[in-house]
């Protein structure tokens, strides 16, 4: 992460939202060839294992971050500002 510090947002969410900075376990692959942000999840438990891997297309302004990002950050400010929102 240190070496690639636009690329943490993802590896933050993660860590704020479980088991914290000192635990997780972060792996940055920069891969030109492929045309999309991918990012695989794997949490490994007691309990068992769960895997999933988000293949988003990369925002047009910006291809280091996903357009995906930026809808979600839009809907975000859509939620703050309307009285009543219907659907998700």
């Amino acid at each position: 992460v240190k070496a690639f510090p636009e690329s943490v947002n993802i590896a933050a969410t993660l860590a704020l939202a479980g088991i914290g900075f000192d635990k997780l376990k972060v792996k940055i692959i920069a891969d030109p060839s492929l045309d999309k942000n991918v990012h695989e999840l794997r949490v490994v438990g007691e309990a068992g294992e769960m895997i999933t891997i988000a293949r988003n297309i990369p925002s047009p302004g910006n291809p280091k971050t996903s357009y995906l990002a930026a809808l979600s950050a839009i809907m975000r400010l859509r939620d703050l500002v309307e009285i009543l929102l219907v659907g998700t």
